[in-house]
């Protein structure tokens, strides 16, 4: 049979021109492809609405040339996740707003222990705990054998006997409370820039002591003397921290790094006891977000800390600016922390290291900031960990934390849930012993931020945090 030449050539011009309207009709552009499977609800989905492309980059179909086409599971399709039913879920879990002070865990230790009805081995068993099984602790008593009961919500648990561990507390500052090695204070406190507010932040003083829960810290500047040495009258838990914009006869943050640093520690300290003299203070903050060299800063603490104890002072030393220096820098400051440990500057206290943390953009939150601004003291003593045995017995104190760089908050309810959110995240690291926050009080033509009307809603939130 003689072969038919003239189908194959109609029917090859008819696909060439079904192909060229084809083309007419579609768009030179990638074709978008969504590649999240969604299971269907049932056996034949329903119609899926149009996706929402804003933002999403199409894959061009060019560059799936020889992939093998998808083979889809029964009532599997691809597109967006879609329907009332689907809830996104978060990137991470926010904290509460106004969350309560973190209880201290008992983590139990050994394969089994027995919960007793009172702290002694004689009393009845009223329960028992396996091992990683965590206890909400409620006070802790020591017995007159010397060992140490923790009253849970499931009974009192002996948390030793001998060399014999049952269990051991959290490393939360409420374990540290319980045990007796922190003072039941609040962890946040404030800056004073003067005494334009003497009477609002002894107020909140009062306030927190009759609440039975005083503040922790406070921390003033030249001209807030008198505040700070009233308030340790009223509160006498409370640390309370100085630094003297004057030096010698001059203002002044910094001393000179331009001097012999032994020298220039000598004189610094020696200049400022005329001004320091008028308020008794826990701590004296030594200086001010200096940039000297690191080296010389060595040098100056060590020697400022020698001279300090002549006139038996302790000093915060540092303050560096937030996000500054760089982790790496502590290697040398090694010597520092060495001698603080060494040399106590009053009977169970030791010199302290203040630290500053802003968020770096107006309206940013604090307890929402990266750990490089607001949570430095953690890459710092994770570093220093590996090369000074234990480091963390040296006391930080935030002695400025603030929003954006200390200018503008955007309400008073605002820096309230902040300040109680970032104090909530530090209660992870008991040897951070205090939030000095930004700020109170004004001097003229400097727009810094003033704090004084909202000591109402902050003294509200702390006795609910602090409140069982």
């Amino acid at each position: 049979m003689k072969p038919n030449t003239q189908l194959p050539l109609l029917t090859l011009i008819l696909l060439m021109a079904g192909g060229l309207a084809l083309a007419a009709c579609g768009s030179p552009d990638p074709i978008p492809v969504y590649v999240t499977p969604t299971p269907a609800v049932t056996a034949t989905p329903p119609a899926t609405p149009l996706p929402d492309t804003a933002g999403m980059r199409p894959v061009s179909s060019a560059s799936r040339q020889g992939t093998p086409a998808a083979t889809l599971p029964p009532g599997v399709n691809y597109g967006p996740i879609v329907g009332p039913e689907y809830t996104a879920q978060p990137l991470y879990t926010p904290l509460p707003n106004i969350p309560r002070e973190r209880p201290c865990p008992a983590i139990i230790t050994a394969p089994q222990v027995t919960l007793y009805g009172a702290p002694q081995r004689s009393a009845e068993a009223v329960g028992a705990a396996a091992e990683r099984q965590q206890l909400t602790v409620r006070e802790m008593y020591t017995d007159g054998e010397g060992l140490r009961w923790a009253n849970t919500d499931a009974g009192w648990l002996l948390l030793s006997d001998g060399a014999m561990q049952f269990a051991t507390l959290g490393a939360l500052r409420s374990c540290a409370v319980l045990a007796g090695d922190e003072p039941d204070t609040t962890l946040l406190g404030l800056h004073l820039l003067n005494w334009a507010s003497q009477a609002q932040v002894l107020g909140l003083v009062q306030r927190l002591v009759d609440a039975g829960q005083p503040m922790g810290t406070l921390k003033g500047l030249s001209g807030a003397e008198g505040t700070l040495n009233e308030a340790k009258r009223i509160s006498p838990q409370t640390v309370t921290i100085f630094r003297s914009i004057i030096h010698g006869f001059t203002g002044g943050d910094c001393p000179n790094g331009d001097n012999d640093p032994i020298t220039e520690a000598r004189e610094w300290v020696e200049s400022l006891q005329r001004h320091w003299a008028p308020v008794n203070a826990d701590y004296y903050e030594l200086m001010n977000e200096c940039g000297a060299n690191i080296d010389w800063v060595r040098d100056f603490s060590i020697e400022a800390m020698k001279v300090a104890s002549e006139y038996d002072q302790c000093l915060l030393l540092f303050s560096f600016p937030a996000g500054v220096p760089d982790v790496e820098d502590y290697e040398t400051l090694v010597p520092v922390f060495e001698h603080i440990l060494a040399n106590p500057c009053a009977s169970g206290r030791l010199h302290g290291v203040a630290m500053h943390a802003y968020t770096g953009n107006e309206g940013g939150r604090l307890s929402e900031a990266s750990v490089w601004l607001a949570f430095r003291h953690r890459l710092i003593y994770d570093f220093l960990k590996q090369r000074v045995p234990n480091v963390t017995d040296v006391p930080v104190y935030y002695t400025e934390a603030g929003q954006g760089s200390g200018y503008t908050i955007e309400s008073c309810e605002d820096i309230t849930i902040d300040a109680i959110q970032y104090i909530y995240q530090l209660e992870e690291d008991p040897y951070v012993k205090g939030v000095n926050l930004w700020n109170v009080g004004t001097i003229p033509n400097v727009a810094w931020v003033d704090l004084t009307d909202c000591l109402g809603t902050i003294g509200s939130a702390l006795v609910d945090y602090y409140s069982e």
